[in-house]
């Protein structure tokens, strides 16, 4: 008598039922697995044909929308599917939400940005917040939002550094040089380094990482912690 056949350690697959809107599909269940780290144990089926649990069957889908394509969403979408995807641990759908995201300027380089940043894990988002806010200046409206101590922060460093611009100026005012005139015949005194030479920005190379070194290294690690495996490498 044959030996009873062998599953295929790669090539013998079981599967997950979806429905979407009023269509069933029946996919590979390693594909939503990976992409999900709790799902991954959470939704695990049990071995046999128990169509009691979601997904087993046509007679029980689990209700869940596929990756691509991507219908036209707006930002308030995209957020929504931030939330979701980090509670959920979908990573690459957590990708793409930010990936989306960062292509909306009213997201990065504002205190939105900066409160989903602290909210969702994305380092990039919280420095480049807090550079645009050093950089320009913030509002009260803005300190209400990102929080007084914050705001508090941001304040002492923009002095500290047009503090320290106003003394380069004084400085520029005071360092002369004497120059021959050949017409006169006669030395004058000329600046060495005009104020003219100075950048009008006084906060154009402004540098936050020292202010906000602590959250920014501990944002730094939570974000790692949301990679795909796509990019855990990096």
């Amino acid at each position: 008598m044959d030996p009873s056949p062998i599953p295929h350690d790669t090539y013998y697959l079981e599967t997950i039922t979806f429905q979407v809107e009023n269509r069933l599909f029946k996919v590979p269940r390693y594909h939503f697995e990976r992409n999900s780290e709790i799902h991954a144990t959470a939704l695990t089926l049990p071995a046999g044909g128990d169509t009691g649990v979601e997904g087993s069957s046509d007679e029980n889908p689990a209700l869940y929308p596929l990756k691509n394509p991507v219908p036209p969403m707006t930002k308030e979408d995209w957020i929504s599917v931030l939330k979701l995807s980090t509670l959920w641990r979908l990573l690459d759908i957590r990708a793409l939400a930010i990936e989306r995201l960062e292509a909306d300027s009213r997201v990065q380089h504002t205190t939105e940005g900066i409160l989903l940043g602290r909210k969702y894990h994305i380092a990039g988002w919280l420095r480049a917040g807090y550079q645009a806010l050093a950089q320009e200046g913030l509002t009260l409206q803005d300190a209400e939002v990102i929080g007084w101590e914050t705001a508090t922060r941001i304040y002492a460093l923009r002095e500290e550094l047009i503090l320290k611009k106003a003394r380069s100026m004084q400085q520029a005012d005071r360092t002369e040089r004497q120059v021959y005139n050949p017409y006169s015949h006669q030395y004058e005194y000329q600046h060495e380094s005009p104020r003219d030479e100075i950048q009008l920005h006084p906060l154009a190379g402004v540098d936050i990482e020292a202010t906000f070194a602590e959250e920014l290294q501990r944002a730094e690690s939570d974000t790692k912690e949301y990679l795909p495996a796509s990019q855990g490498s990096l």
